[in-house]
């Protein structure tokens, strides 16, 4: 009995379990089946999983899957850039084709302190993704930016490697500095220059007050926000990405020849012919371009490897770039390794942490460019065509003998040929080699630049983030004069040394809570939030002059260093460490109805500390407002809407600050030692000191205040694409130096806030895209034009001086004219009889003088543009990018007037001039009179308008079922004209040429020129 109910149960068990696995085994279903694009193409690393599961796949080489799921559960099918879908699994056998997401309404831009979608926008924001920057030969981010916005221009002081272009947003706002803040993952940085653009995923460009015033006092000048790569679900993958490419010297000036020089130095009356034919050879007609640069080479690695799941994603990137430059020899290189280390994870349904790092290594060299006083670049054009590059020691002339024998360094090539020394032209400028070789200058540094962040969501609708971001900078740089003769006036008989090591640190903490509740059509967003930042800077700097005899003990690389020093050297060493900080609150709500009505408002509360502004004055409140209205979104706008599919007017205003020209405690009242004075009996003396300067309590932050209407616009299924806006942005308060004080109070006063400027403009963006059958195309296009004025500048104060030419001002910053115009003599022409040069006698004095001067003309260009071409046919693509400037004026500074035996640009001083046969020549005789005022005069202005075509790229993807086979997920190449195109009036190297980005707008002085460049490359992803 015992035994049967025991076999009973056991029979009873064993029957339960086999049912129960039939009974699951029913509910489970095996499915598989192909993902592919319209073009039936398989798509590979779609996400495949069970609806609200953790249960999912990807699509391999072929597109296809195979996952087990439950009976009748919605299957999700994601792919960015694709339509997501979801099916039921009614069938063991289920093909997908996924169609691209041409919503471009529901993408999302990024925002200070969050992401908005782009259909609820309200300012001025402007885009550059992933794609703009993709296989373009920029080794920095924002050179990316040119042309690729309405609004942003880009200002090139110099194309040497490693340099990087200054950014402009809306124009020039300040008499110090117009740079915009610069926010990279959250994290505020004044240089972006050493971010690699392979690792950015999107820029975003706040133009108008209202989406920058939540940055408050740094966002004056705009703000441009870059979020760069991270890891999507579904997408593990490799990448490789090559590219290499040679590059020469975009455009040759074309100089005077031999033949040329020696009738101009003739007429002039500088040398006699007979002078210049017995110490010429006859034969020699030095182009000194082709003595200074050469075809160089750059190289890009990049590889990347990223993934991601339900709970978190990673993106890993590594690039290293090699840019020689165009100067012969490696005196202008530079070399980088980047490293991005990206990744988040969510730990809890209610909390996600993550990290971002950027990190930076690189090496550079440069030569010397844009100085009348002694440059390489300023060489080139200067020197005279009849001097050769090299002679032998045989060949030595008499000069260069004598001065060899007198214990005078002359350099030599690698070959052992001595670098000529002109017989004609003694000045600053000297044989460009001679000066790449007379110093070795070296510069090395790192940047680490990320941030640790965790998002905590306690209940649906609310996110509080906590972000702690940082910046560990050093630099090292270093400087050896090496003995030289350069000629008569320039040389250096001993070895002297110098170096500098620098550390940043840069800290921010940022704690802010997003919330968004929507109810029916209603939909409300909040922000509330506070930072603290704190930066420090260390340097120390010591050197090493020679007194009569070497600094170093010995003149051989592994001497050059501090340590190495001479028992006669002069040593000197500096240093010192500075800090300041900033708290600021802030906060932003918003309302949209039905998509339809928006409105948005920000403040935000900064407070300096005191090394920039006093107790009294340290805070500064920045509020702003916006508005927008979806026109189309209206039941009176269902007619119109298969041919306007959306249509939004937008309206803000706002105020934003500046800390650009603050630092230094420049409000504080200075004392300064001053002379010895004999306060009591005897010889006995006391130093005595003064107020240096008067201080100023009243000091306060600059401010920018603006108004932007806006319209957006998408017609024709979403195929063209319209945006308009208008902006009027007055900045006030500018800190001015250079007031003049009371008689009665006397003393230097401190600065002062006593300046306005004014921007005002329309920019305009355009674009097209359309698909006919296996052909796409697109047309993007943007424009800008820009009126700039200074409108107020303290009563004793006429103008501020910028930048000199010799000994002449040439550029001021004044009421009533754009920023930092030019001001000379006004040329008249010349005059028939003598062939001088004349000007307008504007004071009516009867003589040039001061009050002659006037304005003669402005870098600021009318408007800007940019004009990117695509197209893309069975695995062929092709891009077409273009860039230009119309308006803008270029100051031509190469020749100094107190060297007449410099050679001469061609088109400036020699075609159409007066000559005793050509009395109705335009250009002064060779040897005029006044030439030191026609250097410094409108005759000597360009215009500077120019186009650019900076990319015509033709590249070939192979089709994937190919790659498949090599286990290759894609693998593209390419070939590419890169800067190849110039088109201009301007006679120089580069119309893009500037001395600096404030002062120096258009002020050419030899500026580092534009390289055109031939590109290979490819691009594989695994």
């Amino acid at each position: 009995m015992k035994h049967n109910s025991l076999r009973r149960l056991t029979s009873l068990v064993l029957f339960t379990i086999l049912t129960m696995h039939f009974a699951l085994a029913q509910n489970l279903v095996k499915i598989s089946g192909k993902v592919v694009d319209e073009l039936n193409e398989p798509i590979i690393g779609v996400s495949v999983f069970e609806k609200g599961t953790s249960n999912g796949t990807i699509t391999d080489l072929d597109g296809s899957y195979v996952l087990s799921v439950k009976e009748g559960t919605v299957i999700v099918y994601s792919y960015i850039g694709y339509v997501t879908q979801e099916k039921k699994a009614v069938t063991p056998v289920m093909n997908i084709s996924l169609k691209e997401d041409s919503k471009t309404l529901e993408e999302v831009v990024v925002v200070g302190y969050g992401v908005q979608k782009k259909s609820s926008v309200t300012g001025a924001i402007s885009q550059v993704k992933a794609e703009d920057m993709q296989n373009r030969t920029i080794s920095n981010a924002p050179a990316a930016l040119q042309g690729k916005t309405a609004g942003v221009q880009v200002i090139q002081t110099s194309a040497a490697p490693g340099a990087s272009p200054t950014v402009r947003v809306r124009g020039y706002s300040s008499n110090v500095s117009s740079d915009p803040l610069y926010v990279v993952d959250g994290i505020r940085l004044s240089d972006i220059s050493g971010l690699d653009p392979n690792d950015i995923a999107s820029m975003e460009v706040l133009k108008d007050a209202a989406s920058a015033a939540i940055y408050g006092a740094e966002a004056g000048n705009g703000v441009i926000l870059i979020t760069t790569k991270k890891g999507k679900a579904g997408q593990g993958k490799i990448t490789y990405d090559f590219q290499w490419s040679t590059q020469s010297l975009a455009r040759v000036p074309k100089m005077l020849n031999a033949e040329q020089y020696i009738d101009y130095m003739v007429e002039s009356n500088t040398f006699t012919e007979s002078y210049l034919l017995n110490n010429w050879d006859g034969v020699t007609n030095t182009s000194w371009t082709d003595v200074a640069f050469e075809n160089s080479q750059m190289q890009k690695h990049n590889v990347s490897f990223t993934n991601g799941g339900d709970k978190g994603n990673y993106y890993l990137s590594l690039t290293y770039l090699d840019n020689d430059g165009i100067v012969k020899g490696d005196a202008d290189v530079y070399k980088r390794l980047t490293a991005t280390i990206n990744s988040e994870y969510d730990i809890k349904s209610w909390l996600k942490v993550g990290t971002t790092n950027q990190i930076e290594k690189y090496n550079v060299r440069n030569v010397s460019t844009n100085n009348e006083y002694g440059s390489l670049l300023t060489s080139i054009l200067q020197l005279d065509p009849l001097t050769p590059d090299t002679y032998t020691y045989e060949d030595l002339p008499s000069h260069m003998l004598n001065a060899l024998n007198s214990g005078k360094h002359l350099l030599q090539d690698e070959n052992g040929n001595y670098y000529a020394v002109s017989k004609f032209y003694s000045g600053e400028q000297y044989h460009p080699m001679i000066m790449r070789d007379n110093n070795i200058s070296k510069n090395s540094g790192f940047n680490v630049t990320g941030s640790v962040y965790a998002d905590f969501k306690p209940f649906k609708g609310l996110t509080f983030t906590s972000r702690l971001g940082y910046r560990l900078s050093g630099t090292r740089s270093s400087t050896t004069s090496l003995p030289f003769y350069g000629n008569s006036v320039q040389s250096r008989d001993y070895v002297s040394q110098s170096s500098t090591s620098s550390t940043s640190i840069y800290y921010q903490w940022e704690n802010f809570a997003n919330y968004m509740k929507s109810f029916g059509q209603h939909t409300v967003t909040g922000m509330v939030g506070l930072s603290y930042q704190e930066s420090t800077y260390d340097y120390v700097t010591g050197g090493l002059s020679a007194n009569e005899e070497d600094a170093l003990q010995k003149n051989d690389p592994l001497f050059y260093y501090l340590n190495y020093a001479s028992a006669s050297a002069i040593k000197s060493v500096e240093g010192e460490k500075t800090r300041k900080a900033k708290l600021s609150y802030f906060a932003r709500a918003g309302y949209e109805f039905a998509g339809r009505y928006m409105l948005q408002a920000s403040l935000r509360a900064d407070a300096a500390d005191l090394s920039q502004l006093p107790s009294t004055n340290r805070w500064g409140y920045f509020p702003a407002a916006s508005v927008g209205w979806t026109m189309s979104e209206e039941p009176f706008f269902t007619p119109l809407k298969s041919y306007v599919n959306n249509l939004k007017v937008r309206l803000s205003w706002g105020q934003n600050g500046s800390l650009a020209a603050l630092s230094g405690y420049p409000y504080s009242t200075d004392m300064a030692s001053g002379s010895i004075y004999p306060f009591v009996l005897g010889n006995t003396y006391v130093r005595g000191a003064a107020p240096s300067t008067m201080g100023n309590d009243d000091l306060k932050w600059e401010t920018s205040e603006q108004i932007n209407i806006g319209f957006d616009a998408r017609f024709l299924k979403d195929r063209l694409t319209f945006s308009l806006d208008y902006f009027d942005k007055k900045t006030k308060d500018l800190l001015v130096s250079g007031t003049t004080p009371s008689l009665i109070i006397g003393g230097t006063t401190s600065p002062m806030n006593a300046g306005d400027v004014s921007n005002k403009g329309w920019e305009l963006e355009l674009g097209w895209r359309d698909r006919i059958g296996d052909f796409s195309y697109g047309i993007r296009g943007n424009l800008a034009t820009l009126k700039n004025k200074v409108t107020y500048i303290d009563p004793s104060i006429t103008r501020l001086s910028g930048v000199n030419f010799h000994t002449s001002t040439i550029t001021y910053f004044e009421e009533g004219y754009p920023v930092y115009y030019f001001r000379g003599y006004k040329f008249k022409g010349v005059d028939p009889e003598t062939g001088n040069p004349t000007f307008y006698d504007l004071d009516e004095s009867g003589d040039l003088n001061d009050g002659d001067l006037d304005y003669i003309g402005d870098a600021i260009p009318d408007f800007t543009y940019g004009i990117t071409l695509t197209a893309a046919w069975k695995g062929f693509d092709l891009t077409i990018f273009g860039t230009g400037s119309q308006g803008n004026d270029i100051f031509n500074c190469i020749n100094r007037p107190d060297y007449a035996a410099s050679n001469k640009l061609k088109e400036v001083f020699y075609d159409n001039r007066w000559t005793a046969d050509n009395k109705t020549g335009t250009v002064p005789r060779a040897g005029a009179e006044n030439m030191d005022k026609y250097q410094i005069s409108d005759a000597l202005v360009y215009d500077g308008s120019f186009f650019k075509i900076k990319q015509i790229q033709l590249g070939y993807t192979f089709p994937k079922n190919w790659m498949k086979k090599a286990f290759m997920n894609n693998f593209r190449i390419y070939a590419s004209l890169d800067d190849f195109f110039t088109f201009t009036k301007y006679p120089g190297f580069d119309p893009e040429a500037a001395a600096n980005s404030t002062s120096g707008m258009g002020i050419d002085k030899g500026s580092y020129p534009s390289s055109k460049k031939v590109v290979l490359g490819f691009n594989i992803e695994f």
